[in-house]
């Protein structure tokens, strides 16, 4: 069996390749989000391979590096868009480490800032339970990839590649494949935006919080709705609107209209802001649209979006939402709008 192993959850990147021909196995350090692919080809065609002859592909699915985990599933996406048949092994940071620490009762650490660690206890490489936060550690024989100055920390692990082909090829013997589904990140510490919401709610948009929301809008568009828009909004049957609150105020607002699309009820988002940028609420609200659309029988779900606008067509190419056609010299500033769409 051809097998792929790839683990970018850490500073240091393990990449392995183990076939019938033979291994190879590598390790990167400096920048390897922008060498892994190209050590991956290298490894493949010494080997004689190509993306096509893989059967499986090993994942390292975290805790670690947010970015690192990331770069690792875009990459098996890639290869298991070109090859169907491939199979899927996953793995996470703290069995890992295990292996690589060996035996006896000790504790892997890793550190998940803001005073907190991932913690995972062990027996002879068996856990105990299931990684958790803790912001004290005290255990006397605990193994990490944190700071050297720590002195809790006994032993510093520095997981060797052929430690993670070893760990890898152990799951593919036992049969220990995952669907594609499986291979979701391991995020024991919430992502930055994702701790933002904490404390937030999400609820219905009402008459006492228009003012919020039309302050909002002018911030957000040059040709925005005015507020009596908003406000007639309130009063149509076939609409909707939430918004994102915290202590009375307004952070972020969504309004949806819904309507009869050629292949059933389709959800149109008129429109989506948020006070502040990059913090999450938005994708927050068009979850809430999504899920309501799935509950009520709702085929799709579209909205326009001005072609230039890269960081709101980022974020829906990422929530699924895909282009189906183009308005030309849509809005007053003369950009073209964009119409994407996501089935549901």
């Amino acid at each position: 069996m051809n097998v792929l192993c790839i683990n970018t959850a850490f500073q240091t990147a393990n990449l392995a390749v183990s076939s019938e021909e033979g291994e190879e196995l590598v390790t990167l350090t400096a920048k390897h989000s922008e060498t892994t692919l190209p050590s991956i080809e290298k490894m493949l065609e010494n080997l004689k391979l190509a993306p096509k002859d893989l059967d499986c592909i090993c994942i390292n699915i975290g805790p670690g590096s947010f970015t690192g985990i990331r770069v690792g599933l875009a990459l098996v996406r890639g290869f298991s868009a070109a090859n169907s048949k491939l199979k899927f092994v996953k793995v996470n940071s703290m069995e890992l480490m295990a292996k690589q620490y060996g035996k006896g009762t000790f504790a892997t650490v890793l550190n998940a800032l803001s005073g907190r660690f991932y913690v995972a206890e062990y027996i002879d490489a068996k856990m105990l339970k299931e990684p958790y936060l803790k912001a004290e550690i005290k255990a006397k024989n605990t193994v990490g990839l944190i700071q050297e100055n720590l002195d809790f920390v006994k032993h510093k692990v520095e997981v060797e590649t052929r430690t993670f082909l070893d760990l890898c090829l152990e799951k593919v013997k036992n049969g220990e494949f995952v669907s594609p589904s499986e291979l979701e990140p391991m995020y024991l510490r919430k992502s930055q935006a994702e701790e933002n919401l904490q404390g937030l709610r999400v609820e219905k948009l009402t008459q006492r919080y228009l003012n919020d929301v039309y302050e909002i809008s002018k911030q957000e568009f040059e040709d925005g709705w005015t507020y009596k828009m908003f406000e007639d909004e309130l009063l149509e049957p076939n609409r909707f609107s939430y918004c994102v609150t915290e202590n009375g105020r307004v952070l972020s607002f969504i309004n949806v209209l819904e309507c009869e699309g050629e292949n059933g009820r389709e959800y149109n988002i008129l429109n989506i802001a948020s006070k502040v940028k990059n913090s999450g609420y938005a994708t927050k609200l068009i979850e809430e649209v999504l899920a309501r659309a799935k509950r009520e029988g709702i085929v799709n779900v579209w909205l326009e979006v001005d072609a230039k606008n890269e960081r709101a067509i980022k974020l829906y190419t990422k929530l699924g939402f895909k282009q189906i056609a183009t308005r030309k010299k849509y809005y007053k500033n003369g950009n073209d709008a964009l119409i994407l769409r996501k089935e549901v």
